[in-house]
């Protein structure tokens, strides 16, 4: 069989058919494989604990108990001598910066925490300081955000709660404070928000009612009377 004569021009031709299709191609693969730790709505879950030593975690939990002691200077201090810069440490700094109103500060490192493992926990700090700062709309927001993280905190709730109370929408708050009592019988601060509740809705029968029912005793039962004739 003989050979075609070489033909200069079609050769040049399918170099450059060739050369046109990988460039149309390559561009395609070039953002492969796909950074889903950045697709919208992912959480990033990355070292929210895994790079902690046993030993530092034991430490956080004692500073985090130091917090709900209501010991937030010694927690701080506490925090600077452990000097790790993790998500953990920096939630239990940010808890304990709101508690002494240094809210700014606070804020940040709340703000951090969005979209991270500890979402519904900085969503919860975010709801608390703007509710304090009289952002009523927007400390909702936050809340209401932090319990579709947390469903079953039941500090969340009855923060939530309380927050639909000032808002005067009743029949949310009696709702999360009913939840909370189901997830902790126990929970106090629930308890006399749900009295409060029945107070600020005029129904001081049902108040004093609930208020024997869980025990409560006539000074805190006073109190509650008074603050829900001053809404």
């Amino acid at each position: 069989m003989s050979k075609r004569p070489f033909n200069p021009l079609r050769s040049a031709a399918t170099a450059l058919w060739l050369a046109l299709l990988m460039g149309a191609l390559l561009p395609g693969c070039a953002n492969w494989p796909p950074q889903t730790d950045s697709l919208p709505g992912r959480k990033n879950t990355s070292n929210c604990d895994g790079s902690l030593s046993a030993a530092d975690k034991t430490r956080l939990t004692g500073i985090e108990q130091l917090v709900g002691e209501g010991k937030f200077y010694a927690a701080l201090a506490q925090l600077d001598a452990l000097g790790i810069d993790a998500p953990q440490a920096n939630l239990i700094r940010a808890d304990a910066l709101r508690r002494i109103d240094r809210t700014s500060e606070a804020q940040v490192l709340y703000q951090g925490l969005l979209n991270s493992c500890l979402d519904g926990r900085a969503q919860h700090g975010l709801g608390l300081i703007a509710s304090k700062a009289g952002q009523q709309a927007a400390g909702l927001a936050y809340l209401q955000k932090a319990r579709q993280a947390l469903p079953t905190d039941s500090n969340i709730r009855n923060d939530l709660g309380y927050a639909y109370l000032l808002a005067g929408q009743y029949d949310a708050a009696e709702f999360e404070f009913l939840t909370v009592l189901d997830l902790n019988p126990q929970d106090a601060k629930a308890s006399r928000n749900l009295v409060l509740l029945a107070f600020m809705q005029g129904k001081t029968d049902k108040a004093l009612t609930l208020a024997r029912k869980m025990g409560l005793d006539e000074t805190t039962i006073n109190r509650l009377q008074q603050q829900a004739s001053k809404r």
